[in-house]
């Protein structure tokens, strides 16, 4: 088994190989949003450092999100593109759920474990809002989801798991660390804060080996909202307006950006 990862939900992007050991390398990048430009170059250094050949993948693991929009789309898109041109079949997982495998590990590092009871993954939504969800560990090692993925405010994060003896991990619960800690256990740090290729990679090899597959034609990205474009189209324009009604400077510039799905307020 041979399995490469494609991790880009986040700012910080990456892949991994695993064979059946486990992960036999990790490239981590912080793109930005240059996702598209970054992955491909990610997955052909993966390959050779690895002294293996791209048509020796026999699946593909992918973050379905939530994220980044265009993230999302690149990620997904080459995964699909790749499960059908190697035909082999696609694992998915969410963003939350690679974040919160991740916490479990570091803290299966630590010579004296802490007493959490919880992880919660946030993961910036930007808006003003984050994506969320809660895990514990299962018997197998591996998070189960104990509070299903969702998208709110960071506020009604923190009033919904007041009192739980919880770590929060991911570059939502960074962002909003002030608010967050004190008020239920505590905010890991920076290097917990994006998904980890490694985490993905463990994931869509336990699934891989459980049949939990996909075809390529069947993975869609979670995105959990409406995309922002058409959230501010539907704002500019509340009542039907035809092409004919449309002057020439109607619209402005910015509304065709190719990554206008990920433009948002800081």
């Amino acid at each position: 088994m041979l399995l490469l990862a494609i991790e880009t939900a986040t700012e910080a992007a990456g892949v991994a190989l695993a064979d059946d050991t486990g992960p036999i390398v990790e490239i981590s990048t912080a793109v930005g949003r240059r996702h598209a430009e970054t992955l491909v170059p990610a997955v052909e250094s993966a390959c050779r450092f690895a002294n293996v050949a791209l048509s020796e993948v026999s699946a593909v693991a992918v973050d379905i999100g939530p994220g980044l929009f265009t993230g999302l789309r690149v990620g997904v898109g080459t995964a699909k593109a790749l499960g059908f041109a190697l035909g082999v079949p696609v694992v998915t997982a969410s963003s939350l759920e690679v974040l919160a495998l991740g916490a479990l590990s570091a803290l299966d590092a630590l010579r004296s474990r802490p007493t959490t009871s919880q992880i919660v993954s946030v993961v910036d939504a930007r808006r003003g809002e984050v994506y969320w969800a809660v895990f514990e560990e299962g018997p197998d090692g591996f998070p189960r989801l104990v509070r299903p993925e969702r998208t709110s405010p960071p506020a009604q994060l923190a009033d919904e798991v007041a009192g739980s003896n919880a770590l929060l991990v991911g570059n939502g619960a960074v962002r909003y660390r002030e608010l967050l800690e004190g008020i239920f256990g505590e905010v890991a740090g920076t290097s917990l804060a994006s998904p980890a290729p490694r985490a993905l990679a463990a994931i869509g090899a336990w699934r891989l080996r459980h049949d939990d597959v996909h075809d390529a034609a069947d993975v869609l990205p979670l995105y959990l909202r409406e995309a922002d474009v058409r959230i501010n189209w539907e704002a500019r324009r509340p009542q039907r307006i035809e092409p004919s009604d449309l002057e020439p400077n109607d619209l402005e510039p910015n509304d065709l950006e190719p990554n206008d799905l990920d433009r948002e307020p800081a």
